[in-house]
């Protein structure tokens, strides 16, 4: 079975520009996410997906098999479907580049999970919420039926009695290739529309979403105020600590929360 991660990146951010090319002890956001999925071991190939060339010049020096796209796009995975069709696998990771603390050890279990249940086309990892979570419409939430398929997706749940039944939706996608292939030609219907979620372009074509359960992810980035509490959080992490020094090369990570002003 042959797997490959495409990891989606643009620069566009509102809240935190150029975020996914911060140097996080000087090297950059979405090459720490690069770098963990080759840790993983699970990946033939990594890419990284972009219609930046900045972002391009900026992995070159690590050597990134970069992928070019169109600019106008509106998600990470249609990004991914515009070139899939030229790349030969049987399923693909979607890794989003502003997660550099994916640990490459819950990516083994994703593996596993999509080895159990081949039938099934496309998955979506998800995870506990926290109560402060229900009405932050930065965390995508979604519900699952008795048989582990989202039924739905939701940003903002104003029922607190929800915490139990939501899990938090992560970046974490996989595709079977035919799918991913033809995502970008899947209708945009209302839901996507109004609610600026990706999968709703899956569940209201009748694609079936199973989700993987993964305990205490960490989360994306959206603000460099979350990033510099996330990095306060793993520098006390001694399982981050060892990825960081595979990173890095490393042996002291005394001032893991400095990053780039």
């Amino acid at each position: 079975m042959k797997i490959v991660a495409f990891i989606p990146a643009r620069l566009e951010s509102k809240r935190f520009p150029n975020k996914v090319i911060k140097l996080i002890y000087n090297i950059p956001m979405i090459e720490h996410v690069r770098r963990r999925a080759i840790i993983s071991g699970a990946f033939h190939k990594v890419y990284v997906v972009t219609n930046s060339k900045v972002i391009q010049k900026k992995l070159k020096k690590y050597n990134a098999k970069t992928i070019l796209t169109k600019n106008k796009h509106f998600n990470g995975t249609s990004r991914v479907s515009e070139i899939s069709k030229n790349y030969n696998f049987d399923y693909a990771f979607i890794l989003f580049g502003d997660e550099p603390f994916i640990n490459p050890n819950k990516i083994l279990k994703c593996l596993k999970e999509i080895k159990k249940n081949k039938k099934d086309n496309v998955f979506n990892v998800v995870t506990n919420l926290k109560l402060g979570d229900l009405k932050s419409p930065e965390i995508v939430k979604s519900i699952q039926n008795s048989k582990g398929y989202i039924t739905d997706y939701y940003r903002i749940s104003k029922n607190n009695n929800a915490l139990n039944k939501l899990k938090k939706s992560s970046g974490i996608l996989i595709f079977k290739k035919k799918i991913i292939d033809k995502y970008k030609l899947l209708e945009i219907k209302k839901k996507e529309r109004e609610e600026n979620i990706e999968q709703f372009r899956l569940l209201e074509n009748k694609i079936l979403i199973k989700s993987i359960y993964i305990k205490d992810i960490y989360p994306s980035v959206n603000t460099k105020k979350e990033l510099l509490n996330l990095l306060a959080l793993v520098s006390k992490d001694k399982k981050e600590i060892s990825i960081f020094n595979k990173i890095n090369k490393i042996n002291k990570i005394n001032k893991i929360n400095k990053i780039e002003n």
